[in-house]
């Protein structure tokens, strides 16, 4: 995302930013550690408010932003958008369990403040999403063809506007950044102890990580979405623990009903995977979001038998 600012894909101007940008962020996340990055997100989460406001008013001030524009699309079901929805609907109870950087943060202050933070996050959030991706849906009616977003905006905007675009980009790229290389040295060394809890080590697994992240970014899968619907997927394992064991208050379940949930997950993002790069056609020709839609419900569906009849089997036995 942040090489598309500064230069074609491929481009040199492309390799230098996503370089650049990925070692920056790497030192300062050395420097830190999590509890800095709390500080650097608290910073960057700012500057992302104040940019945003400032591009929408932008945006607002050209005259050529109209409601009629997010409607240039029907919303209708069977469309790319409602499905989309739909598996956020069905990924929303388990997405956050597995996230480490909202974990973390959350396992660093007492509960009563960890609750309070994720419902602010809450809303804060779904604002800037909303007025993000306006953006975008502004972008996509007014594209001509061949068309990305950022060549529409500039296009419809000027310079300047763009340029609090890139920022924004930028800022919420660092904020995940360093928040992620933080939880992954602290899972590394802390909570699986693979390697040794120490101050170097944790700043060699950040390096390791990123490393392993720059090689994805040249040589592998650059599609953003990709990545959240994999790990949304395998995440889906977690959903029967949030619907039995915290809002149904069962906590009888067999660790093999968590196995056999883990499993399906597994399954279901694995056969994602290969649908979605092309290995196979299992599921026909059909939308991609239309396919993680149908995986979701399998994985959820076998996760939640697999509960119920653990809980059951449990309870016959007792």
């Amino acid at each position: 995302m942040v090489g598309i600012l500064f230069g074609v894909a491929g481009s040199n101007m492309y390799s230098i930013a996503i370089i650049g940008f990925s070692t920056v962020v790497l030192l300062y996340s050395m420097l830190g550690g999590l509890h800095a990055s709390l500080k650097t997100d608290v910073f960057q989460m700012s500057m992302f408010i104040v940019v945003l406001l400032l591009l929408m008013l932008s945006v607002f001030d050209s005259g050529q932003f109209s409601l009629i524009d997010l409607q240039f699309i029907s919303f209708e079901i069977g469309q790319p958008g409602p499905v989309l929805l739909l598996v956020a609907f069905l990924q929303i109870w388990s997405y956050p369990m597995h996230d480490p950087v909202m974990m973390d943060r959350g396992f660093l202050a007492d509960r009563n403040t960890t609750k309070k933070s994720f419902l602010h996050a809450a809303w804060i959030s779904i604002v800037c999403i909303i007025a993000f991706g306006s953006l975008g849906v502004f972008a996509g009616a007014n594209a001509l063809e061949g068309d990305d977003m950022n060549v529409v905006l500039l296009r419809m905007l000027g310079e300047w506007p763009m340029l609090l675009l890139s920022l924004a980009l930028i800022f919420s790229a660092m904020s995940t950044l360093d928040s992620s290389l933080s939880s992954a040295s602290k899972l590394i060394a802390l909570d699986m102890k693979l390697i040794s809890p120490s101050v170097l080590n944790g700043r060699l697994a950040m390096l390791v990580f990123m490393l392993l992240g720059v090689l994805c970014v040249f040589w592998g899968n650059k599609d953003l979405f990709g990545a959240v619907a994999v790990s949304g997927t395998t995440s889906l394992f977690l959903a029967p623990v949030v619907f039995f064991s915290i809002f149904a208050n069962k906590n009888n379940v067999p660790v093999w009903s968590l196995l056999v949930s883990f499993v399906f997950a597994m399954l279901g993002t694995t056969i994602y995977f290969l649908e979605t790069s092309g290995h196979t056609a299992w599921l026909g020709d059909i939308h991609k979001y239309t396919k993680l839609l149908y995986i979701s419900v399998f994985v959820l569906t076998m996760g939640c038998a697999a509960f119920s009849v653990g809980i059951k089997t449990n309870r016959l036995s007792a």
